[in-house]
């Protein structure tokens, strides 16, 4: 919670230092906090939502945010065309593939990009799936963009993605200042991210 109140802080910080320049009056200061607050409880909502996901789904919240900040950089309405399966949609980027099995369990492809905890969740139970049939592994990870196909460039694929992921989620970790072994010759062992 700390985090999210020093965000705040931050932005608040900001919008009084924008406006201060910018505006006369306090019409257009309202305006730009008004949106400003907006846009903070999108994020803290989504933050608060990484760790729940995590946790009920036994997967580190770190590798939530950074599977999230490779596919939409954190934007909830965010929309990716993918020319094989269709698009995806929203923070993690779920793809259209899925929707018919989505609407079974009440999911519409318009809550995918304006409930950012839905999203969030989704991506996980689908991250879960990668890691049920392939285990624990960045593989699983790079399956979660690319497939499960058995194919070289499907390999590689999944390689270069979770490659990227494992990059981001070392700096999400460094940020913090948990530092994760970095091996020349391969990724680490996946057990060492996931939540205990």
């Amino acid at each position: 919670m700390v985090r999210t109140t020093n965000l705040l802080s931050l932005f608040v910080e900001w919008v009084k230092l924008f406006t201060d320049k910018v505006t006369r009056g306090g019409k257009m200061k309202k305006w730009m906090l008004a949106i400003c607050l907006m846009f903070i409880n999108e994020i803290c909502q989504a933050t608060d939502c990484f760790d729940l996901a995590g946790r009920d789904y036994k997967i580190d919240p770190d590798l939530l945010r950074a599977i999230s900040w490779k596919e939409s950089r954190y934007r909830v309405n965010a929309i990716g065309i993918n020319p094989v399966t269709g698009y995806g949609s929203g923070l993690m980027q779920v793809d259209s593939q899925h929707f018919n099995e989505l609407d079974r369990y009440g999911i519409k492809p318009e809550h995918l990009t304006t409930d950012p905890c839905m999203n969030i969740y989704t991506g996980a139970y689908y991250l879960a799936i990668a890691f049920k049939k392939w285990g624990v592994s960045w593989e699983a990870v790079g399956a979660y963009n690319a497939g499960f196909r058995k194919t070289e460039r499907q390999n590689q694929r999944r390689l270069a993605y979770a490659s990227e992921v494992y990059r981001i989620y070392t700096g999400i970790k460094s940020s913090k200042g948990i530092r994760i072994p970095v091996t020349k010759k391969s990724l680490p062992e996946i057990n060492s991210v996931q939540n205990n």
